[in-house]
């Protein structure tokens, strides 16, 4: 049985999303730049994950949640107790090899780990040793909305964006909920808490902003730049792949396990316009629920007496709150990401019935 490095590192930073918050980003730039953060004594370790550390999120879920957790699916399902056991051997094998201070983890899924899961992560960091710093990016709730939406399409969500906001629960907006659960049940040394808006960001840079909260000294400009990972797209290309999502549905898949990856790598060809919303009266709603938690959370997390959680307004640039794929433009997209006739026949079908809605 391997076990932890003795000394073991001086810190553990663990970088929770939320999602939608530039978590990509910021992992690929870690991911690309191993070498400079090895240097400086970081450990950015490769048994969680290239990028995205997702084994270590699922290694800590519940047996019941990982068969629910479409990643699980991906890997293969095997044998929980055995996928556990091997992560943890190859991890402190990695932590103890590269003899680093500080190991730094990132895993947006993590953020809406529940009790169970928390204290499974915390009895893992701790096997690892030293000071932890948690670190968490929090985003207005009515404009992670409409990001968030999009990711569930990307992933094979086939409700339109009112239908789909008005049936979930959305409990992760309850910030002061879900940050209090992390200082109560994972108790690290440090909480760090930070918006998710550029005016708040170090130099104007999110990549400032996270080596700053995550307290390693590493200038951006000393890291190769890595490629914008996980782009937003725009109202009409994820009308596109919401209906091929229903089309797949139509023939047999299951919505929850599909994977437009390679689809929306195809479609970044597509020159982006305006991006989907929900009208302001909804939005105005999202905000009204979630007001009294946003007060406690800028109080109790961020210190600010006046209770402001979020200082810039919501985005109103290039939204649309159509919702609608003109049926003449089907066989476009289904060019650019390579579909076949029938199916493209298939995807006019439904955008053409939808449009009527």
């Amino acid at each position: 049985m391997v076990a932890a490095p003795s000394s073991g590192p001086a810190r553990v930073v663990v970088h929770i999303g939320m999602g939608k918050t530039g978590t990509s980003s910021v992992q690929y730039l870690l991911a690309a730049n191993r070498d400079v953060l090895t240097a400086h004594g970081v450990l950015f370790p490769r048994v969680p994950g290239r990028a995205r550390h997702t084994r270590l999120g699922l290694a800590v879920k519940p047996d019941d949640e990982l068969t629910r957790t479409p990643a699980w699916h991906r890997i293969g399902q095997p044998i929980p107790r055995r996928f556990r056991r091997r992560f943890r051997r190859k991890l402190l094998a990695e932590i103890a090899a590269a003899e680093a201070h500080t190991v730094l983890f990132s895993d947006e899924a993590l953020w809406g780990l529940n009790e169970e899961a928390l204290l499974r992560l915390r009895e893992l960091v701790a096997e690892i040793g030293g000071r932890v710093r948690v670190v968490a990016y929090l985003r207005r709730q009515d404009d992670h909305l409409a990001s968030l939406y999009q990711q569930e399409v990307k992933v094979g969500e086939t409700r339109r964006i009112d239908e789909w906001v008005s049936l979930s629960g959305l409990a992760g907006h309850d910030y002061h909920a879900r940050l209090s659960a992390w200082r109560d049940l994972f108790g690290p040394d440090e909480l760090v808490v930070r918006r998710f808006e550029r005016s708040a960001f170090v130099d104007g840079s999110l990549y400032a902003d996270f080596l700053d909260a995550a307290g390693i000294d590493i200038a951006v400009p000393e890291l190769a730049p890595a490629e914008t990972r996980n782009p937003s797209l725009d109202a009409e290309t994820i009308e596109f792949l919401r209906i091929l999502n229903l089309h797949r549905v139509g023939e047999g898949a299951e919505s929850w396990l599909i994977n437009n990856l390679e689809v929306v790598e195809r479609l970044r060809q597509h020159e982006p316009g305006e991006t989907l919303t929900l009208p302001d009266a909804t939005l105005d709603r999202v905000v009204e629920r979630w007001q009294d938690s946003n007060r406690a959370t800028a109080r109790d997390f961020l210190g600010d007496p006046d209770g402001v959680l979020f200082r810039e307004p919501r985005r109103h640039a290039a939204t649309i709150t159509e919702q609608r794929l003109d049926p003449a433009r089907v066989d476009y997209f289904a060019r650019l990401v390579g579909l076949s006739a029938d199916v493209s026949a298939s995807l006019r079908d439904i955008a053409a019935r939808d449009s009527v809605r």
